[in-house]
C-alpha cells in the first residue's frame, strides 16, 4: 500500500472516529439535558400542586385541583403512603389506557418508554385536607423529545458525512505536502543510482520544517559524496601519474640491463642506483598514501595531558640526529591536553618539510593561552603566493623537479591537513620567495578535538 493511500485512510478513519465519538457525546448530552429540563418542570408542577392542596380546608373540589395540575397527556396517581392494597385514592389521566410504572427511589425521576414514547415520573408527598399523608405520582409523556432526538441524529449524521468532504480534501493537501517531497527525493535517488550522478533536489528557502531539513540534509550528503568522488578520482589519477614515472624509469633501466647484460660496470651501477632510488621513492609514496587513507578513517581521539617541552624536544632531537640539522627551540614548560600521537605526527610533517626545503637554521616557538600556538620557521627558498592555497591538495607540488630531488611526493601536507581537522586545529602558512616559510599551528586545548570512533 502506498504512503498517500495510507495517509488518506488513516486521516479519514481517525477523523471519522473523532467525529462519531464527539457527536455521540453531543447526542447523549442533549438527551440528558432534555429529560432533566422536563423533570425540573414536572417537579415545579408537583410543588405547585402541593401548595394548592395544603390550602384546601376540605376534600370537596380536590379533584378539580388535581385536574388543574394534570400533565399534558399524562396522569396523576395519589396513594396513601401506608396503604398496602395498591389501590389509588385518586387517579386522573388524559389517556384512554392506564399508565403507571414503579419509581426508582435512588433517582430524582424515573424514565420509561411506553409504546415507543418516553415517559418520566416523579412522586411528591402531600397532606390531604383530612390530615391523611399521601403520595402524588405525576407521569409526563415526552413525545416531542423522541422527535427532537431523531432530528438531532439525522443532523449529526449529515454533519459527519458533509465534514468528511473537506477532511478528505485536507488530507489530500497534507499528502501532497508530505508525500510529494518524498517521491521527489526517491526519484532523484533512483536517477542518481542509474546515472551514477549526484543530483540534488530543490529546497524551499523560506521553510525550516522537517521536510526542508530532510532535503537540505540529502543535498549536503550528495555534495559530500560528490566531493569525495571527485577527490577519489583525482587521487587515483594523481597516484597513477606519480607511480607511472618511477615504474617507467625502472622498466627502462631493466630493459637496458637485459639488452647489455652486466658487462659494463658503469651502466650496471647507474641502472641499479636508479632502480633503487625509484623503488625507495615508490615505497615512501605508497606508505604516505596508506597513511593518508588511515587519516580519512574515523580514528578515535585519545585526549591525554603531557608536558609540552619534552614532547617537542623529543621530536626535534630525532630530526637533529637523523639529518644533522640546526634547530632552535623556544618552548614554555607547561602541560597541555590533546591527542599526543596525532600532534606528534602533525609536527613531524611540518618540521620535516622545513628541513627538506631549507639548508639554514629552523626555529620552533610555542606558547599556550586558551589554545596551543606553535610556529615553525625556516629560511629556505620560500613558496610563491599563488601556490599557497593549493599546498594541502593531494600530490600538489610547487616544483616537481625539486620535490623529486628531496624525495617529496606531494602527500605529506594532505596528511597534515587531515590530522589538523581531526584536532579541530587551524593551520596557516606565510611564505616569501627567497626568505623562507613560517607555518602557524593553533590547536584547541578545551575539548575541541573530534571525538570519533
Amino acid at each position: 500500500m502506498k504512503l498517500n493511500t495510507k495517509v488518506n485512510l488513516f486521516s479519514m478513519l481517525l477523523t471519522s472516529v473523532i467525529l462519531i465519538g464527539s457527536f455521540t457525546g453531543i447526542y447523549y448530552l442533549y438527551k440528558e439535558f432534555a429529560f432533566s429540563t422536563e423533570a425540573e418542570q414536572l417537579q415545579a408542577r408537583a410543588n405547585e400542586l402541593t401548595t394548592a392542596i395544603s390550602a384546601l380546608e376540605s376534600m370537596d373540589g380536590i379533584d378539580s385541583i388535581f385536574g388543574a395540575y394534570l400533565p399534558t397527556d399524562g396522569a396523576i396517581i395519589v396513594r396513601e403512603i401506608d396503604d398496602n392494597t395498591g389501590k389509588p385514592l385518586i387517579r386522573l389521566q388524559k389517556t384512554s389506557e392506564q399508565i403507571d410504572f414503579k419509581l426508582d427511589p435512588a433517582q430524582h425521576y424515573t424514565e420509561k418508554t411506553i409504546h415507543d414514547v418516553p415517559h418520566i415520573a416523579l412522586a411528591t408527598p402531600i397532606i390531604l385536607p383530612n390530615d391523611e399523608i399521601a403520595e402524588a405520582k405525576l407521569i409526563q409523556p415526552l413525545p416531542t423529545i423522541t422527535d427532537n432526538m431523531n432530528r438531532l441524529l439525522i443532523i449529526l449524521v449529515l454533519m459527519t458525512l458533509v465534514a468528511l468532504i473537506p477532511i478528505y480534501l485536507a488530507s489530500q493537501l497534507f499528502v501532497q505536502l508530505i508525500v510529494k517531497p518524498v517521491l521527489q527525493l526517491t526519484s532523484t535517488m533512483e536517477k542518481n543510482i542509474q546515472q551514477s550522478s549526484y543530483e540534488q533536489i530543490p529546497t524551499r528557502k523560506q521553510s525550516n520544517d522537517e521536510i526542508a531539513q530532510m532535503a537540505t540534509t540529502y543535498n549536503h550528503l550528495m555534495a559530500q559524496l560528490e566531493d569525495a568522488h571527485d577527490k577519489q578520482q583525482q587521487f587515483v589519477g594523481n597516484a597513477s601519474h606519480e607511480l607511472k614515472t618511477p615504474l617507467t624509469v625502472i622498466e627502462s633501466y631493466t630493459k637496458l640491463l637485459k639488452r647489455r647484460g652486466t658487462q659494463d660496470a658503469k651502466i650496471t651501477e647507474e641502472a641499479l642506483e636508479a632502480i633503487l632510488k625509484e623503488t625507495t621513492n615508490m615505497k615512501a609514496m605508497i606508505e604516505q598514501m596508506l597513511a593518508l587513507a588511515k587519516t580519512n578513517e574515523m580514528t578515535k581521539i585519545n585526549m591525554t595531558t603531557f608536558a609540552l617541552q619534552p614532547f617537542i624536544d623529543q621530536i626535534v632531537q630525532s630530526i637533529k640526529t637523523a639529518y644533522h640539522r640546526e634547530i632552535h627551540v623556544n618552548i614554555p614548560d607547561v602541560d597541555i591536553t590533546t591527542d599526543e600521537a596525532k600532534l606528534k605526527q602533525l609536527l613531524f610533517i611540518f618540521i620535516d618539510n622545513a628541513r627538506k626545503y631549507s639548508d639554514d637554521v629552523i626555529k620552533i616557538h610555542a606558547s599556550v593561552k586558551n589554545d596551543l600556538h606553535i610556529s615553525i620557521q625556516d629560511f629556505g627558498v620560500g613558496i610563491p603566493q599563488e601556490d599557497l592555497p593549493n599546498l594541502f591538495h593531494r600530490f600538489y607540488r610547487v616544483d616537481k623537479d625539486r620535490n623529486r630531488k628531496t624525495g617529496g611526493t606531494g602527500i605529506g601536507l594532505s596528511i597534515a591537513k587531515e590530522l589538523a581537522d581531526r584536532l579541530n586545529a587551524e593551520v596557516s602558512i606565510d611564505s616569501e620567495l627567497g626568505k623562507g616559510t613560517t607555518i602557524l599551528l593553533i590547536v584547541p586545548l578545551s575539548g575541541g578535538a573530534q571525538h570519533e570512533s
